[in-house]
């Protein structure tokens, strides 16, 4: 009986230092600012393998991060310069479930590969002013 207690309480422990190292790791990333969205990461099955996370924007890149993970490097790295929108859909069959109604999910392409993002409306407002955007003098920026 007391093995058990133990090994309840070591379980316990675990779970609640893992969920203080997630906090501390997401408040560091995202000391500046970050986005809630969820992205893609599986397409085996239709409707499956969303994944919860954040996204930091940091001048022409921005950086997906799984939300329940201690790795400090992003799982998607996405450049303005080379990003394209395929696709902008509401969520279907399985996804309507879990995704509310105000969520669109967004088909992006770039020179890495391709990956969904859900967000909410007003995220896509400011994931589209982002990727539009650029910096004044841009054009004419030769890197010297």
């Amino acid at each position: 009986m007391v093995e058990a207690l133990l090994a309840a309480a070591a379980l316990a422990a675990s779970i609640a230092v893992f969920l203080v190292l997630t906090y501390v790791r997401r408040s560091f990333l995202s000391k500046y600012g970050s986005v809630a969205m969820a992205a893609r990461l599986s397409r085996r099955m239709a409707g499956r393998g969303w994944a919860p996370g954040f996204a930091v924007y940091e001048r022409g890149t921005l950086r997906w991060y799984r939300m329940f993970s201690l790795a400090f490097g992003p799982r998607y790295t996405l450049a303005r310069t080379d990003l394209q929108i395929a696709e902008r859909r509401e969520p279907a069959g399985a996804e309507a479930q879990i995704f509310p109604a105000e969520v669109a999910i967004l088909r992006c392409k770039g020179s890495t590969g391709e990956v969904e993002l859900a967000m909410t409306d007003s995220a896509v407002t400011g994931f589209l002013s982002w990727l539009e955007a650029a910096p004044p003098g841009a054009a004419y920026f030769d890197g010297r």
